[in-house]
Parts: structure tokens; sequence; C-alpha cells
């Protein structure tokens, strides 16, 4: 292709072609990826790992093409002097549109947000009834504030109060295109994607109902609300809560739009949403705003947050890893990963007063059973030990809990009560139908963290934990779960120079 392209028409031209064709190209990948995401190994085939590398070819392929987007725009901005996203030389009428980001312009006020999602789902090309239906509900779950967090748990999150396994979706999503998650654009973009859009999984459940063709603004509150809010709202809550503000909305806004919006060529989605919206779609989640918590069929047990008898708070249950434990994780980039989990905000549990004040080990070399997720966990990361003899994949300590603060391969952050924070991995679960265990850990929670160490060198000697860690000597307040080892490693492959 030669690169003396003088006639801003054509240059224009390519870059909208090129654009088109990335989106349509985007869209396939992630409709294939999806596909691969579900299928397993058969009859001794590594079929997940073949899908695996075909993954990375289309996230490359997309990159590539990216870059070359990028490169064309660059060069229209620094050689010729104008912008590409700016530019349309088929429509003289163009100058007449909304500049796309134009359309999430707001003063942060509840009414100016509200405008704005109004103008969005407009612009998607809903109704108005089901337009207003989603503010009706938005306006019950956050008051149209994206950056607000669930009061008392801190579970809920954004707009609709994303929570658990969506909210991390959500996260993973801001991350992976390097916006914050709190952004109100993003948010609409995602939750689009997520539950909105006729070809999602949620939306083929709105179609279905009948959300996108009622012309009852109070109907598509309740199929919104019945189908991706799913609060244990009464009937009489959900009419007077989220019913009637869509009403009150639909009368205000309707017949309005922002007007003709230009192509949101600037907003382009990163590859591999849809698959995470797609993941969390079907995790089955359920919020009870009668307990505050949630709840699900699926991979969530219930969570009420009452308060317990020492203090503090019953804890979650989290969800186990659906990724595939067979595929050994080599040559992880801890350090960038490490990065991300300091990012991460996780779900806390807060432990009653006075535990956790004493730590004990178990030898790593103890667990023998190649069909458990621990064994896997070995097979995957390795087993290593740091010169004192403590597991450690990364920089982090390989402990055993209780299922309260997560599953085998959860990251944790175990929070002691003067604010040290001890980085640590589940490597091992303790068996709450020993002796004295509870939900916390053994001896009624007095051993809550139990370190993972080289059963070689510890089994007996007189090593202790607080013998190498005198600062440990605190008891536990707060536990962090920020996400799980077979999810998360194979997204930061070390670099390997040759």
């Amino acid at each position: 292709m030669s690169t003396d392209i003088k006639s801003k028409t054509e240059l224009a031209s390519l870059a909208s072609d090129l654009g088109t064709m990335t989106t349509e190209l985007k869209s396939d990948g992630d409709s294939l990826k999806s596909k691969i995401s579900s299928v397993e190994n058969y009859d001794g085939i590594d079929v997940v790992g073949a899908g695996r590398t075909l993954v990375n070819n289309i996230d490359n392929s997309l990159t590539d093409l990216d870059t070359v987007s990028t490169n064309i725009k660059n060069y229209a901005s620094q050689v010729i002097g104008f912008d590409v996203d700016d530019f349309n030389s088929s429509d003289s009428a163009s100058d007449n549109k909304l500049a796309y980001e134009d359309l999430f312009k707001t003063d942060g006020s509840a009414e100016g947000n509200a405008t704005v999602i109004w103008n969005f789902f407009k612009y998607k090309g809903l109704s108005d009834a089901a337009t207003a239906g989603i503010l009706g509900n938005i306006q019950a779950e956050s008051g149209f504030n994206p950056g607000i967090v669930e009061r008392g748990s801190g579970i809920g999150y954004g707009l609709i109060q994303w929570s658990f396994g969506r909210r991390t979706a959500l996260e993973n999503a801001a991350r992976q295109r390097g916006v914050d998650p709190s952004s109100l654009q993003f948010q609409l973009e995602y939750l689009w994607e997520e539950s909105v859009d006729p070809n999602s999984s949620y939306g083929k459940s709105l179609a279905t109902a009948g959300f996108y063709d009622t012309n009852s603004p109070s109907d598509a509150a309740y199929y919104f609300h019945n189908i991706v809010e799913k609060s244990a709202d009464s009937y009489d809550a959900i009419r007077n809560n989220r019913c009637r503000p869509a009403e009150q909305w639909y009368n205000q806004l309707k017949g309005t739009s922002a007007g003709e919006v230009g192509e949101a060529i600037t907003a382009s989605k990163t590859s591999g949403w849809a698959n995470a919206a797609s993941t969390a779609a079907t995790s089955g989640l359920v919020y009870t705003s009668s307990s505050g918590g949630y709840r699900s069929s699926a991979n969530y047990t219930s969570y009420t947050p009452t308060s317990s008898s020492s203090g503090g708070y019953v804890a979650p249950s989290f969800p186990r890893s659906t990724a595939s434990r067979n595929v050994k994780i080599a040559n992880v980039d801890y350090e960038k990963l490490e990065a991300y989990l300091e990012d991460v905000k996780g779900i806390a549990v807060k432990l009653p007063a006075g535990l956790g004040s004493k730590h004990t080990y178990m030898g790593w070399q103890c667990i023998t059973a190649r069909a458990s997720d621990q064994y896997k966990l070995i097979e995957s990361a390795g087993m290593n030990f740091d010169e004192q003899g403590f597991g450690k994949i990364g920089d982090r300590y390989v402990v055993a809990t209780t299922t309260t603060f997560g599953n085998v391969g959860d990251f944790i952050d175990v929070v002691q009560s003067d604010g040290t924070v001890i980085k640590c991995i589940i490597g091992d679960i303790k068996s709450q139908h020993d002796a004295n265990c509870n939900k916390w850990g053994h001896s009624n929670g007095v051993d809550v963290v139990e370190f993972v160490v080289d059963r070689s060198t510890w089994y007996g000697s007189s090593n202790s934990v607080v013998k190498f860690h005198p600062e440990w000597n605190k008891n536990i307040d707060t536990i962090i779960n920020k996400g799980n080892y077979f999810d998360l490693a194979q997204k930061y492959p070390k670099t390997v120079k040759v």
C-alpha cells in the first residue's frame, strides 16, 4: 500500500473502511472466542489448549488492526493536519451531528446523568418506554451515580450495582480498556454489551419477555428488574421504587433525544468484552435487597451479612473458578499480575474481634490427590519455597483457609489489626468438619491462616511462623479476596527475550 496519500477524501475513506472492518472482525472474534471458551477436552485430546492458542491469535490480530488504524490517524494528524474521526467527506450535513463523545457530557448531577443515560439508549435504538424502564431501575439501584459502592457490604458497584462475578467482569473490562470503572460512558457501553443488547444473554430474555416491544414504561421497568436486577423486593416495592419512577422519566423525556450522533469511532470496545459479559450473565447472580446481600441458583450460595454473636458478619461463599485446571501456566509475569491485584478492591470479609492471633503450618508435600484443585495448582504454578521454607507463588505466601475466604487459587490480602498486609494465595482448604474448626478457622477461629511450608525442613524442627516473621503477631481484622490464579495468571505472560 502506498503511503503517498495526499487526498483527505481518500484517507478518510480508508480510515473509515478500516474502522468498519475492524469493528466487524472484533464482533466476529468475540463470538468465536465465546464459543471456544465453552469447549472442553475430549478423550485426552487437548482441545482447550488449542482453543486458547487460537483465542490469543485472534487477540493479537485485532491488536495489529488497531495499531494500523492508529498509525493512519497519526499520519493524518501529523502530516496532513486533520483529525480523521472528525472528517466525513460523504455527508455534507455531518457538521450538524453531535460528536459521539459529547453524548456523555454531564454536569454530574442525578438529572444530568439520567439525561445522558436516556440519550445513550435512545441512540442505541431503544423505545421511549424501554429506556424509561432502565432509568427507573438505575434510579432505585444507584441514584444515577456510576461511582457508588453498596452501603454496608461494599459489594455492589456502579449504575446497576454490579457485584461478585459481574462486578469483576466490569472491572476487568475497564482495566483492559484503560479507563476508570466509574466512568459513566464506560458503564453505559458495558451495560449495553452485558445486558441490553438484544443479542446478549440478558437481552434475549428481555426480548422474550417483551421488553423491547412494550409501550408501557412501567412494564419495561418490571421486565428489566426481573431479568437483569432480580432483587428480592416485594411486588409493591418494585411498583413504587422502579415502575413509578420509570413512568415519571417517560413523561418528562418522551419524544426527546440528543439528535443525530456521529459514529462511535473512538469508542470501540476492547476485544473480549462480549465474552466477559456473557460469562458474567450466566453466573445466575440474584440481589436480595431485603437482606442486603446476594444469592444465586448457580455458583453462589446465600450471603446474608447479619451480625454474629461475637461481632463481624457471616461471610459469602465465593465462586469456584471455571478456568481449566489441566493446562500448565508457565512463565507468568508476577510483577504485572501483582500490579493488577493492587488495583482490585476485591471482596472484603470482616472477622469478629480477636480472631487469627495464631498462625499454624502444614507441609505442601502432604497434598497428593492428583485430581484435587490443590494438586492442580502445584502442577500449574510449581512447588516453590523461599529460603525460610515458606511456600510461594510469585511473591505471595501459599496458605490454607476455610472457604469463608475463598477457594483454591484465590489471591487474598490478609489484613492485621495494625494494618499490616500479608499477601497470600489459597493453596489448601481447612475442613470445617475438624474438631474445634468453625467457619473462621481451627481452634474456633484462633487459627485462621495456616501457612504452607516445606515439609522436609519444617516437620520435626523448632520452626514456627513467628520465628521468621515476628511482625505477624496481631489479630486478623479483614481478609480481602481479589480473584483466582487460574483465571488471571494466563493473562500476564512473561516476555522472554530470545
